[in-house]
């Protein structure tokens, strides 16, 4: 009889499994974060008596193919890859000689070597295409310089094991601000500072409690998402864990690991395979991304996209489409309950939420994914009997993007079959949608957009379409009858993305 027993409970145990792999999934977002742009010079040539800094050992100039060839990745996966840039080799005015801790040269910086309009077609190539590569901050010249002599690194002393005089750390700050002016990228010009770093060398000063830390400075400036490697910074006592993580006097700071793609290999992928890798971000240098030569430069850049379309295939991964989007499923695997008891019926408690994340306007939308078969689609998807944010398919997945959510608990309730939804955002490219609103007579869809973006709405077509940010501009629209879709050309402004509402009234 115990027999009998144990084997029907195995069976619907079984059953039960069975019926859940066929439900919700709530999976790990997946990013790479690219150290090192900016550079003119690929290699250390010029440096005098190796106190020059770390560039990224390509012994050859930087060119825009170079960034296009990260671009190209981007575009074809759907995803805006953090770009972390160098910004000392982009002084066209030589103002770092005001402040000799910046470059090996100190007061007698030049970099008249450099400047060329090459410089300008890089920044506008960059401005332009930043629904696909985020203009992030990593230093203004890698290293720091104590009368000439170079010391690792720029924002904290991981040679000594000691922060730098918060002043200077500022002005370094200042300076990186300066240059991007240079470029047209100022406060006056609609441009916000990069809301992205990762810290050169991982030297980090990790003081959440103090009133000086490397976070602090940095919020100060704008920037909310941080990523390092936490091991390199022992003595200040970091979050612990190979996927940890925690907040610092205004930033999100996570970890991430190198997984055998070295700084300095050219075509370098990670050796250690996805469904091994702890950290939900990867480190990447620029390096890695290139090749030596123009001619082997398709082949390693149809690597790195098979690279991504395998993670979006796999079950408990997906595409980040973006940092503030990769950095809020973070949050929400570290804080938040997912279940569904009932294929059909998610529960979500997101109770446990730190408060901190929402005063600093770090968390948005939470993703989950369904496995759907061939000719299947999610036909419903109502997060407490209102509309999801955004859908879109992709390697045999749905995929349902939530609005940001409180600190409560949701109800999602979701149906499968051969029908899509009459009306949705399909989102297949790197903005973000916040918020939807449906009704009969008119349609508001809040979202923030990164460069210039095709949004894709499902439904019918309108007969007025407007938006409420005067930095965003509507560029074309067109309607397709056979899909019933409507796709509205955006442009954003503002390098870093801007927001608004999209009204559509009928």
């Amino acid at each position: 009889m115990k027999s009998f027993l144990f084997l029907v409970v195995v069976i619907v145990s079984l059953s039960a499994l069975k019926a859940q792999d066929k439900g919700i999934i709530f999976p790990r977002a997946f990013a790479f974060a690219i150290d090192d742009f900016g550079w003119n010079i690929g290699d250390d040539y010029g440096d005098v008596d190796g106190q020059g800094p770390y560039r990224i050992g390509l012994k050859r100039n930087m060119t825009v193919a170079d960034y296009e060839a990260v671009v190209t990745v981007g575009k074809a996966v759907g995803a805006r890859i953090q770009g972390l840039f160098v910004m000392s080799e982009m002084d066209r005015l030589n103002i770092l000689g005001a402040d000799p801790t910046t470059t090996w040269q100190g007061k007698d910086w030049d970099n008249s070597s450099n400047i060329s309009n090459e410089q300008i077609r890089v920044m506008d190539y960059v401005k332009n295409n930043a629904a696909h590569l985020e203009f992030g901050l990593h230093g203004v010249g890698h290293e720091y310089w104590v009368d000439g002599v170079k010391k690792r690194a720029e924002w904290y002393c991981t040679d000594d094991n000691h922060p730098w005089p918060e002043k200077t750390m500022r002005n370094h700050i200042q300076y990186f601000k300066d240059i991007m002016a240079q470029y047209g990228l100022s406060e006056e010009n609609g441009q916000s500072f990069p809301e992205s770093f990762v810290p050169c060398a991982y030297g980090y000063y990790w003081n959440p409690k103090g009133k000086y830390s490397t976070g602090k400075i940095m919020a100060d400036a704008g920037v909310k998402y941080v990523n390092t490697d936490f091991s390199y910074i022992e003595e200040l006592n970091p979050p612990k864990g190979d996927n940890g993580g925690g907040y610092d006097n205004g930033v999100l700071v996570i970890s991430r690991l190198n997984y055998g793609n070295v700084w300095y290999k050219l075509s370098k992928l990670p050796t250690v395979p996805v469904e091994e890798q702890v950290s939900d971000i990867i480190e990447s240098h620029w390096s890695n991304w290139l090749a030596q030569d123009d001619f082997v430069q398709e082949q390693t850049t149809k690597e790195w996209i098979e690279y991504y379309k395998k993670v979006q295939a796999m079950q408990d991964r997906y595409i980040a489409k973006n940092t503030e989007q990769f950095y809020s499923q973070w949050l929400y695997k570290k804080y938040t309950k997912v279940k569904e008891d009932k294929i059909g019926t998610v529960e979500i408690d997101n109770t446990n939420m730190p408060q901190e994340y929402y005063d600093k306007d770090i968390i948005k939308n939470l993703v989950l994914k369904i496995q759907l078969k061939e000719g299947e689609h999610i036909s419903k998807a109502l997060l407490n009997k209102k509309p999801i944010a955004c859908y879109f398919e992709d390697a045999g997945f749905g995929y349902i993007y939530m609005p940001m959510l409180n600190k409560e608990k949701y109800t999602l309730d979701y149906e499968v079959s051969e029908k899509n939804m009459d009306f949705f955002v399909f989102n297949d490219d790197t903005y973000n949608v916040y918020s939807v609103e449906n009704t009969k007579k008119e349609k508001k869809v809040q979202l923030r957009v990164y460069g210039t973006q095709d949004i894709k709405i499902k439904g019918d077509n309108p007969k007025e379409i407007k938006i409420d940010n005067t930095d965003m501009q509507i560029v074309k629209s067109d309607y397709n009858t056979d899909k019933q879709m409507l796709i509205v050309t955006v442009q954003a402004l503002d390098i870093q993305g801007e927001t608004g509402t999209l009204t559509l009234k009928y």
